[in-house]
């Protein structure tokens, strides 16, 4: 009987605590609400799904130079114009969005830079409301110098296999970026943060969990630490909803 009441007991708490886990976890996630964006909001639609859920936003975006127009894309123009996503932030001065732009270049990045402050301007939005970012730290000093805030695009292909050399080469070549001047911050996937994690920055550290939802972070000691380290200034998280593309 006693072993009996022992195992009720210990069930009850089982099912209370599994009960606080989604409280416990929603109360870390809104302590970083600033921190936690969603990714890949590829449609205003899907922006305005979660607009009460998350605060800020990551989309991606290419620049077309014949029509000197932004649309949103990952690989190819969707035809949905980058417009309806500044006339929310100029309805909301206290959100910010930012734009990876997929096709940025040394060649297109004054073209690019002036259109989208033109666009700003239209449209009463502030520079501070944009995170620019590509691949391209060259291309992204010319926003720099107008007044953006840019992020370069880290990809490191087979992370796991490089040779003590290669790593040094690599972490070498990062921190030239970082010290250029060039740059406002470096962007990267969460698995390189045990890489990058102890490296002497002088720039902002920008990163993704994109196969994690915002409420299993608290649940991943890496996810944990990102949202503790100060370097840190944003977090993309996934899901999808109805308006996913």
């Amino acid at each position: 009987m006693k072993r009996l009441r022992l195992s009720g007991l210990l069930l009850l708490i089982l099912c209370l605590s599994l009960l606080a886990i989604p409280f416990w976890n929603d109360r870390i996630v809104r302590r970083y609400i600033d921190k936690i964006w969603l990714h890949r909001t590829n449609s205003i639609e899907k922006l305005h799904e979660f607009e009460q859920e998350y605060k800020n936003f990551e989309c991606d975006v290419l620049f077309l130079t014949d029509s000197a127009t932004f649309e949103i894309g990952h690989d190819e123009p969707s035809g949905e114009p980058l417009k309806p996503y500044l006339d929310f932030l100029g309805a909301n001065p206290d959100r910010e969005l930012w734009l990876d732009l997929k096709n940025l270049n040394e060649s297109n990045c004054i073209q690019a830079e002036t259109t989208l402050t033109g666009l700003l301007a239209q449209r009463d939005v502030d520079k501070d409301q944009l995170i620019i970012e590509s691949r391209d730290w060259k291309a992204l000093h010319h926003f720099t110098q107008e007044g953006y805030y840019t992020s370069c695009y880290l990809d490191i292909p087979h992370i796991d296999e490089l040779s003590d050399a290669e790593c040094l080469h690599r972490l070498d070549s990062i921190q030239q970026i970082a010290h250029s001047g060039a740059v406002s911050a470096l962007s990267f996937p969460a698995s390189y943060y045990a890489f990058l994690r102890n490296l002497d920055f002088s720039v902002d550290l920008l990163t993704w969990e994109h196969r994690r939802w915002a409420w299993q972070l608290p649940f991943f000691s890496r996810s944990r630490a990102i949202l503790k380290d100060g370097r840190v200034k944003v977090v993309l998280v996934k899901e999808k909803g109805h308006y996913h593309k």
